[in-house]
């Protein structure tokens, strides 16, 4: 049914909209929830809200896409999308944030530094 071929998925987990979780998620890719979740989300990879989901707890990821609603803080290392159908009532700590108009958010917000690599200066100079 599905084939895999060692390029790594970018499809993740799907919460589908009849489903009601009570509980925190844990996941090591990306997640997509259209249902609700009473809980924390926390994922190494991007967490998107659909339009009509609701999330009671807070979001910890790389990035995340917010169009539903969010009763929680959201912090991500790189970048945070509200979405023009978006309810977020919370803080957001992250690198980039983007809101479209429309978007309802009602909290703080802390712009994190990117953090660019250190280049040490090598002494090529022969003594």
């Amino acid at each position: 049914m599905f084939q895999s071929d060692n390029k790594q998925s970018s499809l993740g987990t799907i919460l589908a909209p009849e489903i009601d979780i009570k509980g925190d998620i844990n996941v090591s890719g990306n997640i997509i929830v259209y249902g609700t979740v009473h809980g924390n989300i926390i994922s190494n990879g991007t967490v998107n809200t659909a339009k009509g989901s609701v999330i009671d707890g807070n979001i910890k990821a790389q990035a995340t896409f917010i169009s539903g609603e969010v009763n929680g803080d959201v912090d991500v290392d790189n970048k945070v999308v509200l979405g023009p159908s978006c309810k977020l009532t919370g803080n957001i700590k992250a690198s980039i944030i983007t809101m479209e108009e429309g978007a309802n958010f009602d909290g703080m917000c802390s712009m994190l530094q990117i953090k660019e690599p250190q280049v040490e200066k090598i002494n090529t100079s022969s003594q």
